[in-house]
């Protein structure tokens, strides 16, 4: 091609059709939906959360759901009846040693290495006497059976793991991110159960760690359980566990005490405790107790999450006073944050939000939209913490923000997940035309790694790979290409993809970037600007414009509407050409010049008035020359005309000498200079036959 695009050739995408692709929810949409209180639900598969009234669930506490990795509902529990994605109990689906009562009733978990199985790990819990409940079992759900809405293995129900534990439950992704840990906690011991490719090991990794949480000895119904309520979260990264304890009393001080009001209320409203550890997700081990909050701070914990960036950690704190008349008189509660950057994390503590305006015990839960969402005994709607990951109120808690359906009503719990499953991606990245090299990144709230790239292009060679958090990528042919990121975090390694569709290019031909036309006058100048397009374009499938500026031919607008006979704005000016098609365009310059033509003598002149040649013709002299003088002379070198732009051509009189008339000069020959006064263009001079 010819270069002279005076650096104005540029290649762009058609602007309505930029977009940007997300991959949004590609990986890690286990926990799309959420079903909890009585009969709420939650659907995140837009990316957004909406409100769904179809849940059977009625819950006071534990809940837990599963959708496949695409977002699709699979089932749902309290604990003791699951439910399928058509909402209607399982068969087999009953008599599951959860309870609705529980905190953390339930939780799912996938079998590695096989998308039909799933295992459902329950808590129970006795309201009258906590020591009465069966412990820590697992049952096993095949997706394959009742016509792939699943049903329970008979086989594989009710598999007792521990005998007595708390109402507490969370797991996360191995650090070989072939398997998974679920962990629960009794009274000064974590137990950790590995989840792999291979089935359950029975056998847990065990933590003694403090606090110590007795279970009261007492026979004061409804005493003892307070003790074993609170949540338990592990951070998406995987190397911190937060515990919530709602309460943390002795049996001593409970002697005596036979009035069953009394005993409770001393029960709820002595403090609980909140201890952050470290966890290995390699071993399975807890360790390194960090007490955030104690019995003598005077607070009963009973949500926690982290957020979605892992730096902070949300705690809701009820505080209460002891009551003669009911189980206690609520005073007020506090969402409290915790910098887990901070040298002293205890310290680092900010109260985001106290009201008392309904009772504040309930669980937090991060969800797909990187929002915490707050659950608040019978109300119709959760409130929110908008901005988990920004520090201090910025955080932006809102009271009830989020409208539950009509007839819908939340409790105090809400569906706990395999915190990995709350990991997000996106690819951002965009359709582009061919030939343009094209920027890619991920965008997620985890805390990234490494990412390897495979850009599905295997005939750009090494190229096709990456390992740049924001690589770059030249594709080597127009087609759609499946592009993958395998994206490493502190957590684990997930994937996600993205098509990505690159257009054909704009094809040009060599053209010649510079029209010229001569003056018409007024320094104005027709073009026919339609010559451009027969040359640069024999594709049918685009189009070729004419702009008058750059901007215009990139928005699109004001296109010139007679290219074929384009007048001039300047003298030398440029004009941009666009040529597009649906989906791409380029845009070029050229430039059309208005330059000063030769001036053509007619040299014969008949004044009788016929209205042909009666004066001097000169083509191309007049309003274009504009700075002439013209003089004619009779034979014997005498001056007998002078004229210029304004007086026109020489009409065959006498205008100047000192016998001058305006009568008709004789029949002859005579002779003419005509100075034209431009630069580098010499005086011309002949003869003009007057008849």
């Amino acid at each position: 091609m010819i270069a002279y695009f005076y650096n104005r050739a540029m290649k762009y995408i058609f602007y309505l059709l930029i977009f940007i692709c997300s991959a949004f929810a590609k990986a890690q949409l286990e926990s799309s939906y959420w079903y909890f209180g009585i009969n709420a639900g939650i659907d995140f598969t837009s990316g957004n959360a909406v409100a769904v009234d179809n849940g059977q669930l009625v819950t006071g506490e534990g809940c837990a759901t599963i959708s496949d990795p695409f977002g699709n509902l699979l089932f749902y529990t309290d604990g003791s009846l699951i439910y399928d994605a058509n909402h209607v109990i399982m068969p087999n689906g009953t008599g599951l040693k959860g309870n609705s009562s529980s905190t953390s009733s339930a939780i799912i978990v996938p079998l590695p290495g096989n998308s039909s199985i799933y295992y459902v790990f329950t808590v129970d819990t006795d309201d009258s006497l906590y020591r009465n409940t069966e412990g820590l079992h697992y049952s096993i759900v095949d997706m394959t059976l009742n016509n792939g809405t699943g049903d329970v293995d008979p086989f594989n129900k009710n598999i007792n793991l521990l005998p007595i534990t708390s109402e507490k439950l969370t797991a996360i992704t191995n650090a070989a991110r072939d398997g998974f840990w679920i962990i629960s906690q009794f009274e000064g011991t974590f137990y950790s159960y590995e989840l792999t490719v291979s089935g359950l090991n029975t056998t847990p990794v065990s933590s003694q760690v403090a606090p110590f949480i007795e279970l009261i000895n007492s026979t004061v119904t409804n005493v003892d359980v307070a003790a074993m309520r609170g949540y338990i979260k592990i951070n998406a990264r995987g190397n911190k566990l937060a515990a919530a304890h709602f309460s943390n009393n002795t049996t001593a001080e409970f002697s005596g005490i036979t009035n069953v009001l009394t005993a409770r209320s001393l029960a709820y409203t002595n403090g609980g405790e909140l201890y952050l550890y470290d966890f290995d997700n390699s071993t399975g081990v807890v360790s390194n107790p960090q007490a955030l909050l104690t019995r003598s701070d005077g607070g009963s914990i009973y949500g926690v999450e982290f957020s979605g960036n892992d730096q902070f950690l949300y705690a809701e704190v009820d505080y209460m006073n002891a009551s003669t008349t009911q189980i206690f008189d609520f005073l007020r509660g506090e969402i409290i944050q915790y910098d887990l950057t901070s040298n002293n994390i205890a310290a680092s503590a900010q109260v985001i939000h106290d009201d008392n305006i309904t009772p504040f015990r309930g669980a937090l839960q991060l969800g797909l939209d990187n929002k915490i969402y707050h659950s608040r005994i019978q109300q119709n709607a959760l409130s929110v913490i908008n901005n988990p990951d920004t520090i201090g109120v910025g955080s932006n808690y809102e009271y009830n923000s989020f409208p539950l359906s009509p007839n819908t009503v939340a409790w105090y719990g809400l569906p706990i997940f395999v915190q990995s499953f709350l990991l997000n991606g996106e690819i951002e990245t965009m359709d582009h035309c061919f030939g343009e090299p094209q920027d890619f990144s991920i965008q997620t709230a985890a805390s990234i790694v490494s990412i390897d790239w495979d850009f599905d292009d295997i005939d750009s060679g090494i190229n096709n790979f990456s390992n740049d958090l924001t690589p770059t990528h030249l594709f080597s042919a127009p087609g759609t290409y499946t592009v993958t990121a395998t994206v490493e975090t502190l957590v684990q390694t997930f994937t996600i993809t993205q098509d990505v569709v690159v257009f054909n290019s704009i094809q040009i031909n060599d053209f010649q970037p510079i029209i010229e036309e001569c003056e018409l006058g007024f320094d104005k100048a027709v073009f026919d600007l339609t010559q451009i397009a027969e040359q640069i374009n024999n594709n049918s499938n685009q189009e070729v414009t004419f702009f008058e500026s750059e901007a215009d031919a990139l928005e699109n607008i004001n296109q010139i509407l007679n290219p074929s006979s384009y007048t001039n704005l300047y003298l030398t000016q440029e004009i941009f050409v666009r040529v597009s098609t649906l989906n791409c365009f380029d845009v070029f310059s050229f430039k059309i010049i208005t330059k000063l033509c030769e001036i053509e003598v007619f040299n014969v002149i008949t004044p009788d008035g016929d209205g042909l040649n009666d004066t001097f013709i000169v083509s191309g002299l007049y309003n274009i020359y504009d700075k002439h003088k013209m003089y004619i002379f009779s034979r014997y070198g005498q001056k007998i005309w002078e004229g210029n732009n304004i007086t026109g051509g020489w009409d065959g009189t006498s205008n100047t000498g000192l016998f001058h008339t305006n009568d008709i000069l004789p029949t002859g020959t005579y002779f003419y200079v005509l100075e034209l006064n431009e630069p580098n263009i010499k005086p011309k001079a002949g003869y003009v036959y007057l008849r």
